[in-house]
């Protein structure tokens, strides 16, 4: 009977039983007993993401579970409140799904600027409409008038508030990531395959890790007392980095179910009740960005998989040589995409930040925000030309700063660039492996401070730039495991692509430092062409 219908009318069905369930265990999810507003109102985050899901001809299937669920418990309420309340929230968030469909599609995720611009601002907006409208009317509709009290009115808005953006927040997510593809038809599947039975058990101890992390805190009275909910984020990390965007969304509505639950068995206050809401926030803002970057990198990787196959399919059918080096093109960009995400660099981050979180709270959180600010300055930009010299310091300078956390005083950096070099515009991120590679090579071999220092300017014409650390020179060998396989290979063929004929790069070594000098000379205000276009 199921099979004989279509997606949508499959969707329909599930989504009024989990309205139905949602909506009637929400006493479960109160701020704490005799406070009637839901901590968790996870119904609203349900009827956001079905009409962003399926479009707004489907307002009528939500309006009618508002009514069928509040006319069920409407024995000690007014008629033009079942009537009022579920018309309300049905047109508030059509009206949000509208805009959402209009502004981004079928689709509502962070990711994007313009994605998590319009996300966050449908978590914190469409259900702040509801609660100021709804507490206004349910004011003036009150038979037991009293004397109006505005700090009253509000915190009546904000208990309402939070329940709906909670919902909003941990439910979208997770419907947009497992329900969207599913309508859309089965997905590709690509990368790493894991025999099924080993990846389900694998998936399972990390869930149980942050869940029992999680459970832990509440029952230890030591850990509850202190609020010590920031222990999540360590198996919540281990799950993004395995699972990405899907993992990220199931580890957080994880969170929000157990905790409540334990909340509310724990006989928690008010207060506590707003200190884990918090604590879910940032679950959820560090979850979905860290899974939304995973599976960025993930992507490029399979995509740069199927480009290195079809290149392969290609040499075997003895194509002619101009498809050839266009499949090299593409692979080359793919490559720089995936350098945008260093992996290993990445791997360490959350390393010293798992390390920091025992030693210093503060260093941890800062360490957090720069590498936030290195995958924004490398994951976006414009690519309809190249950058200009001043951009790529600013991504050299995010990433210094994350190192700097991580080697505290051992780790001082110049920067001199002049203003005139600033402005010349070079390929994408040209240098970073060369201060990459001067910050991992370099940290092996002084015995004391390491001093990385950058310098570029213009003379006679040309740009000269030099990469410096204290150190040894460390010869080239075989290939390490540490190794992402784009480093100074990878940029002489950039250089040579680019400047064939124009460019000088060399490497010495003198009085206890190594100097790296790179030299593009003639037209170094790149102009665009074929080759350029591609990696754009």
């Amino acid at each position: 009977m199921i099979r004989s219908l279509t997606k949508p009318q499959q969707l329909c069905a599930a989504y009024v039983f989990a309205h139905a369930l949602t909506h009637f265990s929400a006493r479960w999810f109160e701020v704490q007993p005799g406070i009637s507003t839901s901590i968790w109102y996870p119904p609203g985050g349900l009827a956001l993401a079905f009409l962003v899901l399926l479009g707004p001809r489907y307002v009528p299937v939500v309006l009618l579970a508002n009514l069928a669920t509040a006319m069920t418990g409407a024995s000690s309420q007014a008629v033009w409140s079942v009537l009022f309340f579920p018309t309300l929230l049905t047109a508030n968030y059509a009206t949000a799904a509208w805009l959402v469909r209009r502004w981004l599609g079928p689709r509502l995720l962070p990711g994007t600027t313009r994605g998590t611009a319009v996300f966050c601002a449908t978590i914190v907006v469409a259900p702040l409409v509801t609660t100021l409208i709804g507490t206004a009317v349910a004011t003036i509709m009150n038979p037991r008038p009293a004397s109006f009290e505005l700090s009253r009115f509000l915190e009546s808005v904000f208990n309402w508030w939070i329940g709906d953006a909670t919902g909003l927040l941990t439910v979208v997510p997770a419907a947009m990531v497992f329900v969207g593809p599913w309508l859309d038809g089965p997905p590709a599947t690509a990368g790493r395959r894991v025999a099924p039975s080993r990846a389900l058990g694998l998936a399972a101890l990390r869930g149980a890790a942050l869940l029992g992390t999680l459970v832990l805190v509440l029952l230890v009275p030591a850990l509850r007392e202190q609020r010590a909910f920031y222990l999540c984020f360590l198996p919540l990390v281990w799950i993004c980095m395995y699972h990405g965007l899907p993992g990220a969304t199931l580890a957080t509505l994880s969170v929000m179910i157990v905790g409540v639950i334990g909340l509310r068995l724990a006989g928690t206050t008010v207060a506590s009740s707003y200190v884990f809401l918090l604590f879910e926030v940032a679950v959820a803002g560090v979850g979905l960005g860290l899974g939304t970057a995973v599976t960025r990198r993930n992507e490029a990787e399979a995509q740069l998989a199927a480009s290195n196959a079809e290149l392969a399919r290609l040499h075997r059918l003895e194509l002619d040589e101009k498809i050839a080096a266009q499949l090299s093109e593409e692979k080359a960009r793919l490559e720089v995409l995936r350098y945008q995400l260093n992996p290993h660099f990445l791997y360490n981050s959350l390393n010293s930040v798992y390390g920091l979180l025992f030693e210093n709270a503060r260093d941890a959180g800062e360490m957090v925000l720069r590498l936030s600010e290195f995958c924004r300055a490398t994951l976006t930009g414009n690519r309809d030309e190249l950058p200009m010299l001043g951009a790529e310091v600013d991504a050299l300078r995010s990433y210094l700063d994350v190192e700097k956390v991580r080697w505290g005083e051992k780790l001082e950096i110049a920067f001199a660039v002049e203003p005139e070099a600033e402005a010349v515009r070079l390929p994408t991120f040209l240098l970073l492996p060369l201060v990459e590679n001067a910050i991992k090579y370099g940290g092996r071999t002084p015995p004391g401070v390491l001093r990385p220092a950058i310098r570029a300017q213009r003379e006679d014409g040309a740009l000269l730039v030099e990469i410096a650390n204290t150190g040894a020179w460390v010869p080239p060998g075989p290939p390490r495991p540490d190794s992402t396989g784009i480093g100074l290979e990878n940029l002489r063929q950039r250089l040579q692509r680019y400047y064939p004929d124009t460019h000088t790069f060399t490497t010495e070594e003198q009085d206890g430092w190594v100097v790296v000098r790179l030299r593009l000379t003639g037209d170094v205000a790149l102009r665009r062409t074929t080759a350029e276009s591609s990696f754009a």
